[in-house]
């Protein structure tokens, strides 16, 4: 009998050659395509074709039991490739060999080579009877979890969840086994836990075996703690300033959005003080800007130490800083927070064998005083702040305020040591 050629993308039949039809006991071409080929594979096979295709890419040839439609089973040998290009796609060949695997020999061969593919994937692969008891694992599993081999056997499943989850974990199987939960055919995102105590975050996807009369289930597990690294990372570098780790523009209005918030619910004051650098230019052009990046560094962490845990700093431009003082019961003590940063700025930054000397301009606006919304709180403290800029500079000013408070005179240039 000829091979079956078929082509899948995102594991639907999307072509089927003649031969495949006749294989699979089709009518016709159309009867497959659209469909997933994982129904053509037999029930207790079904979990390696859910490990993924590209896995099953790596292997040369492998033996597998196809079922066709009406429902006989057969012995096969298939071989997948990925077919280049944007969109990922596999090219299926496979052919009936149940003539040449009716030995004793051919059978065994066949269940070693299942058990290469099982000890060779990166996901771990466990069955689990309906108690929820481990009756197998790969070596993968078992090097997720810490475990020596064949330690994982035995032990119940929730026994790799913590105890938190364990009993969650527990819930959902029994209310799944009482027809009350969809637990097949998704993945769920848990916490393992390894032998050593540590934990890391899990991804699981179950599959159900019937195994005679009872039944018995397939879970893949994959590590996704590079995942979610990653995602944490893209999530840090949309809403923190790369430079400095202070939030950016985008978190500051988030925040700013959020105290405005919280004062119209329970009343108060909260303000916001623009902070622009005083002589951060002549830094830059004389030591150049990895002095100046520095500076900046050392700055973002003397800000952050004039403030409460529940205000923030944020980096907004280039030497741009702002303020958000939360729930003040007077405008004083956002002065008091503007005298801290000039006095915390007042000491030069040592950059190699440079004293850096800095000040700050500094615009403070209060709401409900200054502005009902984040848009004219901001603009009234970046006005004020254009004030201490015209005035004489290393001062703060309240947009209230007609004329700056001053603070003493910087060093035009910063200065060797």
């Amino acid at each position: 009998m000829s091979a079956l050629v078929c082509i899948l993308h995102q594991g639907n039949v999307v072509f089927i050659n003649q031969a495949g039809v006749k294989v699979l006991g089709l009518g016709s071409q159309l009867d497959a395509l659209g469909t997933a080929f994982v129904e053509f594979v037999e029930t207790d096979y079904r979990f390696l074709v859910e490990a993924g295709w590209e896995l099953l890419a790596e292997e040369e040839f492998l033996p597998l039991k196809l079922m066709r439609r009406d429902g006989t089973m057969f012995e096969a040998e298939i071989r997948v490739r990925l077919i280049p290009g944007p969109e990922e796609s596999f090219l299926l060949e496979a052919r009936d060999i149940s003539k040449f695997v009716r030995s004793a020999e051919a059978l065994r061969e066949r269940e070693e080579r299942l058990q290469g593919v099982l000890a060779s994937v990166a996901e771990g692969i466990i069955t689990v009877d309906e108690r929820g008891v481990i009756e197998s694992s790969n070596p993968a599993a078992e090097r997720m979890f810490g475990h020596g081999k064949g330690k994982l056997v035995g032990q119940h499943i929730g026994q790799l969840m913590g105890a938190e989850r364990r009993e969650q974990h527990q819930e959902l199987f029994n209310q799944y086994l009482a027809g009350s939960a969809k637990l097949m055919g998704r993945s769920v995102e848990s916490l393992g836990f390894r032998a050593d105590g540590g934990s890391f975050p899990l991804e699981i996807s179950v599959s159900e075996l019937r195994h005679g009369k009872g039944r018995l289930f397939t879970g893949i597990l994959r590590d996704i703690s590079e995942r979610k690294e990653n995602e944490e990372r893209i999530k840090r570098l949309a809403h923190h300033d790369t430079l400095t780790g202070l939030p950016n523009r985008n978190l500051l209005n988030d925040r700013i959005s959020h105290a405005l918030a919280r004062v119209r619910r329970h009343g108060g004051r909260m303000a916001v003080l623009y902070v622009d650098l005083d002589k951060f230019k002549p830094i830059n052009d004389t030591l150049g800007h990895e002095a100046g990046d520095a500076v900046l560094r050392e700055v973002a962490q003397r800000l952050d130490h004039c403030v409460r845990s529940s205000d923030t700093v944020s980096r907004v431009g280039g030497d741009e800083f702002v303020v958000v003082v939360e729930e003040i019961g007077r405008p004083g003590e956002a002065a008091q927070v503007a005298r801290k940063i000039l006095e915390a700025l007042g000491t030069p930054i040592a950059y190699e064998n440079h004293a850096c000397q800095v000040g700050a301009s500094i615009g403070i606006a209060v709401f409900p005083d200054d502005g009902n919304t984040m848009e004219e709180v901001s603009k009234a403290a970046d006005v004020a702040m254009y004030r201490v800029k015209h005035s004489g500079r290393n001062g703060y000013c309240f947009y209230s305020d007609s004329m700056p408070v001053e603070d003493l005179d910087l060093a035009e240039v910063p200065a060797g040591g």
